[in-house]
């Protein structure tokens, strides 16, 4: 009776350390006692006990409990760290050397952060996953309306029609015009026609500001309006 108790006693005063290990395809679950433990080699020995891997070149990561991040266990230092951080468990992930993203492109490295996220959710229980937040769509009458292109469907492939928004502004639409001569077809041909075109553009005004518009652009009409000749 003695001791169940006293193994109670350690586990109600944080002195027993349970460790959950991956190697490759092999788990390992496994208790160890915090005070006998305090070098990072010491542990690197008890792991290559428990899975058999003395002939194996490896490197230890755990998984932050908090974040679900993968970080490095190679000194006593962050050993300590990965200690302190087990709440209850230290679940670590024990890979051959050379074969770690993070070792090779440094823990934290862009090209490090899918595997080392989706593995450290993958060590971490169901129920301390993080889920994804939800998204909120706002319906379509609460949307801001931007300058587009539009009409594309119903506008011939040589003209374009041009929504500027202006909301609220009272600056102006920002260009100027001047008179020229477009060549159309006609039922008889090709014809030379008088029309509008863009002369100028604003500097920080709306139309230059919304890339859509550019200087010699003929003006066909304005909100719906024919200005051509």
């Amino acid at each position: 009776m003695s001791k169940p108790l006293k193994n109670l006693h350690h586990l109600q005063n944080g002195s027993i350390l349970e460790v959950k290990s991956k190697f490759d395809a092999e788990f390992r679950r496994f208790s160890l006692d915090k005070a006998e433990l305090s070098r990072y080699e010491e542990f690197c020995r008890l792991i290559e006990k428990f899975h058999n891997i003395g002939e194996v070149p490896f490197s230890l990561c755990y998984t932050d409990p908090i974040h679900g991040d993968l970080l490095p266990i190679n000194n006593d230092e962050n050993f300590a760290r990965a200690v302190q951080s087990a709440r209850p468990m230290l679940r670590l992930l024990i890979q051959r050397k050379g074969d770690s993203r993070e070792e090779l492109n440094g823990f934290g490295a862009p090209g490090a952060s899918r595997k080392k996220r989706f593995l450290g959710q993958y060590l971490l229980p169901a129920g301390v996953r993080t889920a994804r937040p939800a998204l909120s769509i706002s319906l379509p009458e609460d949307f801001r309306q931007v300058s587009s292109i539009i009409d594309v469907d119903v506008v011939p492939d040589t003209c374009r029609r041009v929504r500027l928004v202006k909301h609220g502004s009272d600056k102006p639409l920002g260009f100027y015009i001047r008179d020229g001569t477009s060549v159309r077809v006609t039922p008889h041909g090709l014809d030379r026609l008088p029309g509008i075109f863009i002369s100028r553009l604003v500097p920080g005004g709306l139309a230059e500001g919304t890339g859509l518009l550019a200087v010699n652009d003929e003006v066909l009409e304005v909100n719906g309006i024919e200005v051509g000749g």
